[in-house]
């Protein structure tokens, strides 16, 4: 589990908050009202409940981290994964163009979750340069074989289960049939620096 304090640096946009918000479906008034607690976002205009948050404004990652954690911890690990997936299905429907194929998709996985968050403001990706910040950790894909298998190594910020969610996601996205298995040796729950996963899949045109 991430020190929330070890990330004071770093700021994540309102607009992919949004998106996981989006993604724990019947659990979102409750999720808002943990976001709100630990001092991200407002709350809405007609007071519901649910939180108001800027989609081009930066928040403070820590303060993610503890409600991600606190989401699991309330709301269990299924909940948490389920946010992964939609976070992938969104990036589709945006009509992101890195989505042509999964090994495409799955190389620039990395690029995706630095744009999304900046260090000191400043933004962790660079898409002209293809430069990267690091130290937030990362989506690292294993070379891949062309064999239907691909395999990551990550060590980002947020829950195992959430991780998970997303590059299943982007798997079933090219093919509704496609597993992910969680390495139980590498797990960052039980003290490794990294969650392995290992997705298999069917290349198209081959069966």
């Amino acid at each position: 589990m991430q020190n929330p304090d070890d990330y004071n640096d770093y700021q994540v946009l309102g607009a992919n908050i949004q998106t996981i918000l989006d993604g724990f479906g019947s659990f979102t008034l409750l999720a808002s009202k943990i976001l709100l607690d630990v001092g991200l976002g407002t709350v809405d205009d007609e007071g519901i409940g649910l939180v108001k948050l800027d989609p081009t404004h930066w928040y403070p990652v820590s303060s993610l981290i503890r409600a991600m954690d606190r989401v699991q911890a309330e709301f269990g690990e299924y909940t948490i994964k389920q946010a992964g997936l939609f976070v992938a299905k969104r990036a589709k429907q945006v009509g992101d163009a890195h989505f042509r194929d999964i090994e495409t998709a799955m190389k620039l996985m990395g690029a995706g979750y630095h744009i999304n968050h900046a260090k000191n403001f400043v933004p962790m990706f660079n898409p002209q340069t293809g430069e990267i910040i690091e130290g937030i950790g990362n989506y690292n894909l294993r070379p891949v074989t062309g064999k239907g298998e691909l395999i990551f190594d990550v060590d980002a910020l947020y829950p195992c289960a959430f991780a998970a969610g997303i590059v299943e996601g982007v798997a079933l996205l090219f093919d509704p049939k496609a597993k992910l298995v969680h390495d139980p040796k590498a797990c960052r729950k039980k003290g490794s620096p990294i969650c392995t996963y290992r997705v298999t899949y069917n290349i198209p045109g081959k069966k």
